[in-house]
């Protein structure tokens, strides 16, 4: 992934693990996505990371 790519998707990571008002599991699954995409070592964690907190966030978009 390019440097562009990985710093979008480290932002939006950030921003979901660190807003309170979101479920934990929503949070967690950010912070896992976040460490994944900082580490930028495995592409293809990172963007099943990312592809996991989407599914995360999709599974609690009705839970409010």
């Amino acid at each position: 992934m390019s440097e562009e790519e990985r710093q979008a998707r480290r932002a939006v990571a950030y921003r979901v693990s660190a807003y309170d008002g979101l479920p934990l599991a929503v949070r967690v699954s950010a912070a896992e996505a976040l460490e994944a995409v900082d580490q930028g070592l495995d592409a293809a964690r990172a963007q099943a990371a990312m592809r996991s907190l989407a599914l995360t966030v999709y599974d609690h978009r009705n839970s409010r």
